[in-house]
């Protein structure tokens, strides 16, 4: 059987790691080419969870 990667938004719909992996990536090349934030928090939380 061969899992196609799904997602949707943020979300991975399947648990292939190709997929899981390329979302994260795409995130962090946009966060990065957002370039530094300006008068931003100097902490922040950051909240996760894993089903799997």
């Amino acid at each position: 059987m061969i899992i196609k990667p799904k997602i949707r938004g943020f979300i991975c719909t399947t648990a292939h790691p190709a997929g899981c992996e390329a979302n994260v990536r795409e995130q962090i090349a946009y966060v990065k080419s957002r370039g530094e934030l300006k008068n931003g928090p100097k902490k922040v939380l950051v909240i996760g969870a894993s089903t799997g």
